[in-house]
């Protein structure tokens, strides 16, 4: 499929999305023959989608879309950041690693779940496509869909994820073809759509729905600083709430990219990157203090070697069994980042014994030593061991090291990029001698820029 040099991502995704909303229904068997019957060679009759009884079709193709793109984004997010070394021998994937990633590249703005890391075109497609089902799902006839409001707040649950990966990951964006947005002004938009997703799923009676967007309101509300608001949602969500990104092996779309494009040891993948040398061998000390190499092995870090050599025949492969294969799940929504959110809410607020009872529990999930300093320790150290901890619990999931590193950016929380100054690699080049770019959040794709007359 070709697309008009000028095609902003929204134009894009329209029919991205009626292909995606096709393909989940041939999945599940659903007789669509009427949508196919048209006259529009390559297109869909707009007016075909207006069938309430496609509604779930609809819905499950918002889904398929939203994990494809939360998949994207989790592998780019986590090869971006300090979890690993580059370690490449493709252009495109070492400039991952090497943070060169720019406006005019492909991958970043015209890719999709099919090209390595797309990102933006994949994240706006299930943005737009959550927007048009939702509101194509609001004008149906209740007495048709009986379980409408379900529906309607699974795609906003969804949708959200899509455009709070845009505001963490990108400098800027747009929506809709309008002017540029701020992090903030589209993490904004993104809390509208949790906080609308949790009242239609309230209504609802979903449980899993709503806790899904609880856990996505909270982390929305700790990248605004919305301390206070944190907590209410954060400590509503169950423990063991688990909500993952379904991934299998059928299509290429449809594989864990980060057991794909790094994680895998087997023949024939690409080891793209090497998990970098501040994530091996990690311990906890027996005062609970975060340590490297000495005292209780971290089994939340679970980082190995094979002595392969990565995919530019020079870095040795280290890795993890974090994720097994093409089809492991990746998590979106889960109880213990939820937990670290209320720890980071109540540590900023000085509620700091509140906090390091949720570091203590979660060493004591772990099989760790509890943080015996964490009874005196200041704001700024409880502060610094979440950020830690998050490192540690949420290794290569979610994008939760890129944002940490985005947010803290300049504070005295800074956690460095690989080339700056503080990182393991701190002159400006990596462990082969290549140098790093600069890039620290996502451009704007150029793509978007040209085609949008919004923006300058």
């Amino acid at each position: 499929m070709s697309f008009p040099k000028n095609a902003t991502v929204a134009n894009r995704c329209r029919v991205s999305g009626c292909i995606a909303i096709l393909a989940a229904g041939l999945a599940a068997g659903c007789d669509l023959s009427g949508i196919l019957d048209v006259d529009l060679p390559g297109r869909v009759a707009e007016e075909a989608l207006e069938d309430p009884d496609l509604a779930k079709v609809l819905v499950n193709g918002v889904i398929a879309d939203a994990e494809c793109a939360w998949n994207t984004y989790s592998a780019a997010a986590s090869h971006h950041s300090d979890e690993w070394i580059p370690a490449s021998g493709n252009l495109n994937m070492r400039n991952w690693g090497q943070r060169k990633i720019r406006a005019d590249d492909f991958n970043l703005g015209q890719g999709t779940c099919d090209n390595n890391y797309g990102v933006y075109l994949p994240l706006h497609t299930a943005r737009f496509q959550a927007k048009d089902v939702f509101e194509r799902l609001n004008r149906f006839d209740p007495a048709k869909v009986p379980d409408k409001v379900k529906l309607q707040a699974t795609v906003r649950a969804y949708g959200a994820f899509a455009i709070l990966a845009i505001g963490e990951g990108f400098c800027e964006a747009t929506i809709d073809g309008g002017p540029l947005m701020t992090p903030a002004q589209v993490l904004a938009e993104a809390e509208k759509w949790f906080t609308e997703a949790i009242d239609l799923a309230s209504q609802a009676g979903d449980a899993d729905i709503l806790n899904m967007a609880r856990v996505g309101r909270a982390r929305v509300r700790v990248d605004l600083k919305k301390w206070s608001e944190v907590i209410p949602d954060a400590s509503a969500v169950p423990p063991g709430y688990v909500k993952n990104a379904t991934r299998d092996t059928n299509r290429q779309r449809r594989w864990n990219y980060l057991f794909e494009y790094l994680v895998s040891t087997a023949g024939g993948f690409n080891r793209h990157g090497s998990v970098a040398n501040h994530f091996r061998n990690l311990t906890v000390d027996a005062n609970g203090e975060h340590t490297q190499g000495s005292g209780t092995p971290d089994p939340r870090v679970r980082v190995f070697t094979n002595n392969q050599l990565a995919f530019d025949f020079s870095t040795i492969h280290w890795t993890t069994d974090k994720y097994k294969s093409r089809s492991d799940p990746l998590p979106m929504a889960t109880y213990k980042e939820a937990q670290l959110y209320l720890a980071e809410a109540y540590a900023q607020l000085g509620q700091l014994s509140n906090a390091v009872a949720i570091i203590n529990a979660l060493h004591a999930a772990a099989g760790l030593p509890p943080w015996a300093a964490g009874a005196t320790a200041t704001k700024e150290q409880v502060i610094a061991h979440v950020i830690d901890e998050r490192a540690r619990e949420l290794f290569v999931e979610g994008g939760h090291r890129l944002n940490d590193m985005l947010r803290y950016r300049g504070t005295q929380f800074n956690i460095p990029f690989l080339g700056e100054p503080g990182s393991i690699h701190p002159n400006g080049v990596d462990q082969t001698g290549d140098t790093y770019g600069d890039t620290t959040c996502f451009p704007l794709p150029a793509v978007e820029r040209s085609g949008n007359p919004n923006v300058p």
